[in-house]
């Protein structure tokens, strides 16, 4: 999927921002789609600097489209992406003027749930721009260190770039339903 993506970025220079960011903010509107290979495509194509403002401008507009089709279509399309028990329980027991940095702590670490966040977001009573700038504060930090350690890596040397794609692989499965498989091998080999 990168490669293609970025053979199809270097085809049409004049069109490949554009593409690259409605690639990338399908990758938070139609989850599970891992938006990290996204952004590794475009550091590739783009450089690490270019690629995250192109990156952040995907992930921003995704990121709005997913929490408007939540509050437009409640909770019959969100039921399909995220557990509705969890966003009544953080709907109540959160004040109004707490959702803000919650919603900030809930997006610092750049995870596989960024994506869910979004249309969970949507059917609380947030507001846009308190969603909106929560959203920009609460992952910028993590999406920085990931398109600075990216794009180092991929400048060292396709050895290196490797190294870091298979980290990333790791990590996306011990945080997401693949976790489990890495639990059940840990507790077979503490086990033995």
């Amino acid at each position: 999927m990168q490669e293609g993506l970025r053979q199809l970025l270097d085809s049409y220079p004049l069109l490949a921002p554009a593409v690259f960011i409605v690639v990338r903010s399908l990758a938070i509107i139609i989850p599970p789609i891992p938006g990290a290979f996204i952004d590794l495509a475009g550091i590739a194509a783009f450089g690490p600097l270019t690629a995250f403002f192109l990156g952040e401008a995907g992930l921003m507009l995704g990121a709005v489209v997913a929490f408007l089709i939540a509050r437009r279509f409640r909770e019959p399309a969100v039921r399909r992406f995220t557990a509705l028990e969890g966003v009544t329980r953080w709907e109540e027991s959160i004040s109004e003027a707490r959702k803000f940095w919650t919603l900030v702590l809930i997006r610092l670490p750049t995870n596989a749930f960024f994506d869910y966040v979004s249309y969970a977001a949507g059917l609380t009573k947030i507001g846009f721009w308190k969603f909106f700038f929560s959203t920009l504060i609460g992952h910028l930090p993590g999406t920085i260190i990931f398109f600075l350690v990216g794009g180092v890596f991929y400048q060292s040397g396709v050895y290196y770039f490797v190294v870091f794609v298979v980290s990333l692989v790791v990590v996306t499965l011990a945080t997401t339903k693949g976790g489990r498989i890495i639990e059940r091998l840990r507790r077979l080999f503490l086990a033995g």
